[in-house]
């Protein structure tokens, strides 16, 4: 088990169906996860801890029609969150790739994927973790594990759908999205990986 994969019921904050939402419930956790906000589901609350509040201003007038992976890192970019920020973009096992190497990394990932042989129309989520099995002495993963909150409240800990890919994951297109009432085709589009970093010595100086 990652060690991100800590039992914190409030990591997880639900969106509604027909928000566009997602990638800004995916951000709020990923912080969560890095320790610079407490609760995600108070990101809109007047007296939201400051984080929480800087990260809701910033992203507000996007919740109804989202946004692009581009705009969503130059703008978490200009918060200057104590927070080293990655970006890839491009073929499905590409960003796979990028995704499993931050994992294995212990660094929370915002994932966002269309599904396959359905009307286009991206998703965002979060990458908390891995599974796989044991090869010899080596881990080889073979699912992501997902924070999605479009789903239902995984209870225990975060964790509410993966993604399954094979060894070969490097010459496929797609991988195999379950959760806990469907599973369906879907193919990577970009990811974001996030590492908590010190804070500038003009910022921790401040009183």
């Amino acid at each position: 088990m990652q060690k991100l994969l800590f039992a914190d019921p409030k990591l997880f904050v639900s969106q509604g169906a027909v928000a566009g939402g997602c990638a800004t419930h995916a951000a709020a956790a990923a912080l969560t996860v890095l320790g610079l906000i407490s609760d995600p589901g108070r990101i809109m609350a007047k007296r939201a801890e400051p984080n929480s509040r800087r990260l809701w201003i910033a992203l507000r007038d996007t919740y109804a029609q989202g946004i692009s992976f581009v705009e969503l890192v130059r703008r978490m970019e200009e918060l200057q969150f104590p927070v080293g920020i990655e970006h890839s973009e491009g073929k499905h096992h590409d960003v796979l790739r990028f995704a499993v190497d931050a994992l294995q990394r212990q660094r929370p990932v915002i994932l966002s994927f269309a599904p396959v042989n359905r009307p286009r129309s991206l998703h965002a989520v979060l990458a908390v973790g891995l599974s796989g099995r044991m090869d010899g002495r080596s881990f080889v993963p073979t699912s992501l594990l997902i924070t999605d909150s479009y789903e239902q409240h995984p209870g225990l800990g975060p964790a509410n759908a993966r993604m399954e890919f094979s060894r070969a994951a490097k010459r496929q297109t797609d991988g195999l999205y379950v959760t806990a009432y469907c599973q369906y085709r879907v193919s990577l589009d970009g990811a974001i990986s996030l590492r908590r970093t010190a804070l500038p010595k003009s910022t921790a100086n401040r009183p």
